[in-house]
């Protein structure tokens, strides 16, 4: 916290030696006042974008005309200086969100805002800044954004007047660039993902953002009781993620409906491919640690998708257990990943391209690369503790592939 206060508090003073007026706003003072590691300091000043650009060469001008804001990285984190609306500082935290976020903060140590922020901030309660109704008229990104305070703010809760304004005003999400909506999911399910969902539930929300989600209260409650033992366990976000495209029901579904509707889903929020297409194969395999243990499956999957997504699954289908029939299912198959992925460090058994060849006198081209892969899929099952046993399991699969 010290070095990025001190960082904000000396662009504040090189501010005021040019005259002009600046005070921290926003989530770094609600999270000063609250006590609460701020990770990104945001200032507001009334100096112009060419002037702050001259004192501060390190940063940059982002966004359209009239939206502009000045960034500047120091430390770990960065410094987003937004220029005074027309109306001053008072306008500026007239116009902010909810209430604990229209704060200010001065060099002199002085804290700017409304005597109801400071008494949220001090109930830990989320409330539009002012009417609802307008809030959400001008952003209707803030409906989702009051779940996603729920779930990062410890201790704090959503006005129920809030959340029936959310009702009661039906936002249109379509409004909102997607990678804004996908960013707002993305920190709500990075935070308390059960009570990120449970708030947008509660606003509305749910069939807008995630179609096909069970609505029935006990297939919410299931979901929302899943999510609560990822968070425990600490789960990646691709984990939770692929835990909110079940079918209806709250059963995880063998057809690809689920999961490809997941990774098209994120994709359109702007997530990474990366994180999609994990999300979604995620979802698409959650069963197998509870059915009856397939080798050749599991090892084709270790193979694909590596250790770290295989720890995922596991840890995302524990969640799914339902009695001792599944715990003995996934039991069974992860003591056959942990074998399988101890014989994957075995690289010391597998030939390489040139000793193919040379052993089998083949000449270079897509048959070497075939085979490789194929004595590497096979190291993961008993049986090969050798390079002599390689060449004799590819012996085998040269003599099978010529007399079919």
């Amino acid at each position: 916290m010290k070095d990025l206060l001190s960082g904000a508090g000396e662009i504040l003073r090189r501010l005021e030696e040019e005259g002009g007026e600046a005070v921290i706003v926003g989530g770094m003072v609600r999270d000063l006042l609250c006590g609460f590691p701020p990770c990104d300091a945001d200032i507001a000043s009334d100096a112009p974008l060419p002037v702050l650009a001259s004192l501060f060469p390190s940063g940059r001008i982002l966004g359209p005309e009239g939206m502009q804001v000045f960034l500047l990285p120091f430390g770990e984190g960065h410094c987003e200086v937004f220029p005074f609306p027309r109306g001053g500082l008072r306008d500026d935290l007239a116009r902010r969100d909810f209430t604990v976020n229209a704060l200010a903060l001065r060099r002199t140590g002085e804290v700017e805002g409304s005597r109801r922020a400071l008494a949220d901030i001090a109930a830990r309660v989320i409330r539009f800044n002012g009417p609802g109704a307008e809030r959400l008229a001008e952003d209707p990104l803030r409906a989702l954004r009051l779940a996603r305070f729920a779930a990062v703010l410890p201790g704090f809760v959503p006005d129920p007047g809030a959340i029936r304004e959310c009702r009661e005003a039906r936002p249109s999400l379509e409004r909102c660039a997607p990678e804004r909506v996908g960013r707002e999911i993305r920190l709500g399910l990075e935070g308390n993902s059960r009570i990120f969902l449970e708030t947008v539930k509660a606003c509305g929300l749910l069939d807008v953002l995630f179609p096909g989600m069970p609505s029935r209260e006990f297939d919410f409650s299931r979901l929302c009781r899943i999510q609560e033992g990822l968070a425990r366990e600490g789960a990646p976000l691709e984990v939770r993620a692929a835990a909110l495209f079940p079918v209806p029901g709250g059963r995880p579904s063998r057809s690809d409906d689920g999961p490809s509707r997941a990774e098209e889903t994120l994709l359109a929020w702007k997530w990474s491919a990366r994180s999609a297409s994990e999300a979604a194969e995620l979802a698409r395999q959650r069963r197998l640690p509870l059915e009856a243990p397939d080798p050749e499956r599991t090892a084709a999957l270790l193979e694909a998708r590596g250790t770290p997504f295989m720890d995922s699954l596991f840890l995302l289908s524990r969640q799914y257990c339902a009695g001792e029939h599944h715990f003995r299912r996934w039991s069974e198959n992860r003591a056959l990943y942990v074998s399988m992925a101890v014989r994957a460090l075995r690289n010391d058994v597998l030939p390489s391209g040139a000793e193919i060849m040379k052993k089998f006198s083949l000449a270079p081209g897509p048959l070497i690369g075939e085979l490789a892969d194929a004595v590497k899929l096979r190291r993961l099952h008993p049986g090969l503790g050798s390079k002599e046993d390689a060449f004799r399991f590819l012996e085998t699969l040269l003599r099978q592939n010529r007399n079919p």
